[in-house]
């Protein structure tokens, strides 16, 4: 299975939040954000299985999503892994 995660500073800390699973986690680092969130999908998954509750897995909702994002966000810019454009579209 193939997992999202997203990562965003906040205060002194790294959030991370997994958006197929809606689990989420920190660290003091961004590695120690990833590494903690990977661990919380493990846990979660195994936990999940367990259960025989694979049909209760939900993706974070919208309102997780925007929330995540805009709080506490001093600004926002691209990773260097990711290819940006600041290409403009206009709308009419």
């Amino acid at each position: 299975m193939q997992l999202t995660g997203i990562i965003k500073k906040a205060g002194d800390y790294y959030v991370a939040l997994c958006l197929e699973l809606n689990v989420s986690s920190q660290g003091e680092s961004i590695e120690e954000a990833r590494g903690m969130l990977q661990e919380a999908c493990e846990e979660f998954l195994s936990y999940i299985k367990e259960e025989k509750l694979e049909e209760e897995i939900r993706p974070a909702p919208l309102e997780v999503l925007r929330e995540f994002l805009i709080e506490d966000v001093e600004h926002v810019r691209p990773s260097h892994d990711w290819v940006y454009s600041e290409t403009s579209i206009g709308l009419y």
